[in-house]
């Protein structure tokens, strides 16, 4: 388990509205974390048998440019100020799709409950990857020429991933694993997450976007709306024979994790096989949730969040970049459109008891662990 003590999110708001310029901006101001970005996953990928990120980047790019050339250009832009190769930055944010056969292991839990009449919806999730790459993210807020705004958690040099824009439409995302999936040929799912913030004005808006998506690779977005946007709910799970629709429990609870709940892209699931975790995860979220979509709170969702079983909360020691870790939680606040994120396991974030607090003696905040010990580490090796 790391003993380091997580860090405050990193946050930047882009001052260009325009996407090259924006990108250019971002690149300028980000050079070495971009850079860094980069590197971690150029060694990444060598390990999966990826070792020139030309041909996959260019390939990504020009999937990018069909469908969404803004991005495209956004993307050329922080490459330019970056002062790096457009396919090395294309390859980041196909991230996805270059370790599709190439990684195992799951990451991300997801919890979204509508809640009672007149009130916003809870969405919540714990976001897993690699422990290597735990410094390479940040919270984005992203102007639009026409005065919207998107804001994002991502990685250094990656357009989007989970996020919230000022219409109140919320995006959270879990990665998906199926025998159909391939490296190359789709549009990179984390372009996906963020054209769909960029351009929703209501959940319908987003999943009509999602679904025009050619994809080669499999991920769950799962879309929220607020009051604003319709509250309601679903997650869209894209995959290249796709997309699958998850709806909300009668309560108003939706849960998932890294396997498909739809059919017929469960029929070519690999996950439950290769990393059987995932199933766990998602029985203990939905036994400790079961019948709470109306009442829920953030943090009774935060709670649940904090479970180390089936890993949850995901730990990992100092001397294992290569695994699972989580490296933050994310809560979607609808009525300021904004996010809440919280650096490294949730668990660490949880307040110490006091002294003398409970029913039994308890250690004081001097000597207080804050989480049981955490299930053995997922490695994605």
């Amino acid at each position: 388990m790391s003993t380091v003590p997580p860090q405050p999110p990193v946050r930047f708001v882009s001052t260009e509205a325009e996407p090259r310029e924006r990108g250019r901006e971002f690149g300028e101001t980000w050079r070495g974390r971009v850079a860094a970005t980069v590197a971690g996953y150029r060694d990444l990928f060598a390990r999966g048998g990826v070792h020139d990120l030309a041909g996959p980047g260019a390939d990504a790019l020009a999937a990018v440019e069909r469908w969404a050339p803004e991005l495209a250009a956004e993307i050329r832009g922080i490459a330019e100020g970056a002062a790096l190769p457009v396919t090395d930055v294309a390859a980041v944010n196909a991230r996805t799709e270059i370790l599709a056969g190439a990684r195992g292991g799951g990451e991300c839990s997801t919890v979204v409950a509508l809640g009672g009449p007149g009130a916003e919806p809870v969405a919540v999730q714990n976001w897993d990857w690699y422990a290597g790459l735990a410094d390479n993210w940040l919270e984005w807020e992203i102007p639009q020429a026409e005065g919207r705004r998107t804001t994002t958690l991502t990685e250094f040099g990656v357009v989007g991933k989970i996020g919230v824009n000022d219409r109140g439409v919320g995006c959270l995302f879990n990665i998906l694993h199926h025998r159909e999936d391939r490296p190359k040929g789709g549009v990179p799912v984390h372009v996906i997450a963020r054209r769909l913030l960029d351009t929703a004005y209501t959940v319908t808006d987003a999943l009509r976007t999602a679904g025009t998506a050619p994809v080669s690779a499999s991920t769950t977005l799962t879309v929220v709306g607020g009051l604003a946007a319709g509250r309601t709910a679903i997650a869209c799970e894209l995959w290249p024979g796709g997309p699958g629709h998850v709806l909300p429990d009668a309560d108003g609870l939706l849960l998932h994790t890294n396997h498909f709940l739809t059919r017929p892209g469960s029929d070519g699931d690999t996950e439950p096989v290769t990393d059987p975790d995932t199933l766990v995860r998602y029985d203990v979220l939905r036994r400790a949730l079961h019948g709470k979509g109306a009442t829920l709170t953030t943090e009774a969702a935060v709670d649940a969040l904090c479970d180390h079983t089936g890993g949850l909360c995901a730990h990992a020691p100092d001397d294992r970049p290569d695994a699972f870790r989580t490296l933050a939680t994310v809560r979607i606040d609808f009525a300021t459109r904004a996010l809440h994120i919280t650096s490294g396991p949730p668990c660490l974030h949880r307040p110490e008891p006091h002294p003398g607090s409970g029913s039994g003696s308890g250690p004081g905040p001097e000597t207080a662990d804050p989480a049981p010990s955490p299930e053995p580490t997922r490695s994605a090796a």
